[in-house]
C-alpha cells in the first residue's frame, strides 16, 4: 500500500517504478493487471479503477479486472461489455487520438451511469505500437471527482505499463502456440526438428529429434551441428564444420532432392535421415536461424512413413493423379 496524504512526484516517480518492475517481473497478466487497478486510484485519489481488454473479433471491450469499494457493483463491473462505437461515441479523442477523455454522466451508456453509478470517468486508451489494446476506467464513487493534468499524466505513465504488459503477455502466448503447432507439425511431417544458428550451431532438437538421436538439448546445445552428430554422407565423408561450406551440402541450389545424411546418436548407432533445411530471416531479410527437418531412410534411400514403413521417392515425388 501507498502511504497516506498528498503524493509528491517522489512517490509517484516510485509508484511508476514499481508498476514497472511488477511488469517485467510478474508471469501472470491477470495478477499484473489486478495489482495496476489496486495501486492507480491511490495515486490520483479516487477509489475505483477498471481495465477492460479489446476483444478485436467481437469489436468489443470487456471487463479484465476491476477495484472499488462496493463489492456488488464490482461484480456488475466485472460482466460490463462495451462495443468498440460506444467507446467512440464516448469520446472521438479515446479510440482515434488515442488520448485520455473526461467523460461525464450525461454522455455515459446506461450500463455505466445507472448500473455502475458512475458521475464523471476518467478513460484512457492502452496503447502500444499504435494499436488499442484496451481502456483503463478511473471515477470516484463517493461523489464528484476532477482530474488535473498531472493526475492525468500520471494516469497515462500508468496506462502504458499496462499496454506494454498486455502486449507482452499476448506476444509470449502467441509464441507458444507458434511453438506447438511447430511441434505438432513436425511430428506429422518429420522424425525431428533442428534449429541451429546462420554459423551452424545447435539452439535446440525438438522432443521427436531428441527422441531419435537420443541427444538432449542441453547436451548439445551451442555445439557444432556437424561436430555434435558426427555427420557424414553416405560415402563417410564429413558435413564441413565452417557453415557457409555445409550450406552448399544442406541447401543445393541445383539439386531438387534434399541431401540423405548420417547421424551418430548417443549410443553410438548410426541413422541414414533425409534433411530438409530451410533458413529464418529477420525482417531485414537476413538469416538468423536453420531449421532442420529430419526423416529416416533405409538403406537403399526409401524415406520411412508415419506408420513405419518404407515408402519410395517415386511415390513420394508423384503428381496427381488425372
Amino acid at each position: 500500500m501507498l502511504p497516506d496524504g498528498e503524493l509528491g512526484d517522489q512517490k509517484v516517480l516510485a509508484a511508476l517504478l514499481g508498476i514497472s518492475e511488477m511488469v517485467a517481473g510478474l508471469t501472470d497478466l491477470e495478477e499484473v493487471l489486478g495489482a495496476i487497478v489496486r495501486i492507480t486510484p491511490q495515486l490520483v485519489g479516487v477509489d475505483r479503477c477498471g481495465i477492460l481488454l479489446f476483444d478485436s473479433v467481437k469489436r468489443e471491450f470487456r471487463t479484465a479486472q476491476v477495484f472499488g469499494p462496493d463489492r456488488e457493483r464490482n461484480a456488475i463491473f466485472q460482466r460490463l461489455v462495451i462495443r468498440e462505437e460506444d467507446v467512440r461515441s464516448l469520446a472521438h479523442r479515446i479510440l482515434e487520438q488515442k488520448l485520455p477523455a473526461l467523460v461525464r454522466e450525461g454522455a455515459l451508456p446506461p450500463q455505466m451511469s445507472e448500473s455502475l453509478g458512475m458521475r464523471t470517468v476518467l478513460i484512457v486508451p492502452l496503447v502500444c505500437r499504435d494499436s488499442v489494446l484496451g481502456i483503463m476506467t478511473l471515477d470516484h464513487t463517493r461523489g464528484l471527482r476532477l482530474f488535473t493534468s498531472k493526475e492525468i499524466n500520471v494516469v497515462m505513465g500508468v496506462a502504458q505499463q499496462t499496454a506494454i504488459a498486455i502486449e507482452n503477455f499476448r506476444l509470449k502466448s502467441e509464441a507458444a502456440k507458434a511453438r506447438e503447432t511447430l511441434r505438432v507439425a513436425s511430428e506429422i511431417l518429420s522424425d525431428g526438428l533442428i534449429t541451429l544458428t546462420a554459423a551452424h550451431r545447435i539452439v535446440s532438437l525438438d522432443p521427436t529429434a531428441e527422441a531419435l538421436l537420443q541427444w538432449p538439448t542441453a547436451e548439445v546445445s551451442g555445439k557444432g551441428f556437424s561436430q555434435a552428430f558426427t555427420i557424414t554422407n553416405r560415402e563417410g565423408t564429413r558435413l564441413p564444420d565452417i557453415a557457409q561450406a555445409a550450406d552448399l551440402v544442406l541447401r543445393p541450389a541445383n539439386r531438387r532432392e534434399p541431401p540423405v545424411l548420417s547421424f551418430r546418436k548417443k549410443d553410438g548407432s548410426r541413422v541414414l535421415c533425409e534433411v530438409r533445411t530451410a533458413p529464418i530471416r529477420d525482417d531485414l531479410g537476413e538469416v538468423v536461424e536453420l531449421v532442420c527437418a529430419l526423416r529416416r531412410t533405409s538403406a537403399n534411400g526409401d524415406l520411412e512413413s508415419a506408420l513405419g514403413n518404407s515408402v519410395g521417392r517415386r511415390v513420394l515425388n508423384a503428381g496427381p493423379v488425372n
